[in-house]
């Protein structure tokens, strides 16, 4: 017999607070507890190469409730909400939603789901950058969009689609609420800008 789809699946450890080694309480933005009020929101966790070590390090990481990232997502202009949609929807539609047989039952599926970018397909291992983005309703991943993640160049792709009013919101956003190691500002300067995918 297959698995069945399993919608009450706990937060994954990748997905927790690498400083703490907890579950994210709080929205990045509002600092509503998001497990107290069983609140819908989205996690992403940026991940780079060190160049010395050769180990994968976070970045940044944030979790933000859906009413923050709509006030957000509502701050771009009208012509980069529009090459995004085209862009994921072209690129990535089959990754989002839970096809017949991509079923996500396990935290074993979901890390298995995140270990290809959902734009190239190329494995985790061969990439120096990457982002992973999950959606979570309290305690618990969503299944019914599957967390993705996405190498280094089709973050490059994403970030070409950009308008300049549009990164300018993503300048205010990243100034204002995220913080990381020195080199983590780079991240959001030409040539190398990351977006965030809220």
């Amino acid at each position: 017999m297959g698995k069945e789809q399993n919608p009450h699946i706990k937060i994954p450890r990748l997905f927790y607070d690498s400083l703490t080694n907890l579950p994210f309480t709080k929205c990045q933005v509002c600092e509503k507890d998001l497990v107290a009020t069983n609140s819908e929101y989205m996690i992403e966790k940026v991940y780079h190469r060190n160049p010395v070590s050769g180990k994968m390090e976070i970045m940044f990481e944030y979790a933000i409730c859906f009413q923050c990232a709509l006030m957000f997502v509502n701050s771009y202009s009208a012509k980069s909400k529009e090459n995004l949609q085209r862009y994921f929807t072209d690129h990535m539609q089959h990754h989002l939603t839970s096809a017949p047989h991509k079923i996500i039952s396990t935290e074993e599926d979901i890390y298995d789901q995140l270990a290809t970018c959902a734009i190239t397909g190329k494995h985790v291992t061969e990439l120096d950058e990457y982002q992973i983005v999950g959606r979570f309703k309290g305690d618990f991943i969503q299944t019914d969009e599957i967390p993705f993640m996405i190498g280094s160049g089709s973050m490059d792709e994403v970030s070409d689609l950009l308008s300049n009013e549009t990164i300018d919101s993503m300048d205010d956003f990243t100034g204002k609420y995220l913080t990381g190691p020195p080199e983590f500002r780079d991240f959001f300067k030409s040539p190398r800008r990351r977006p965030v995918f809220i």
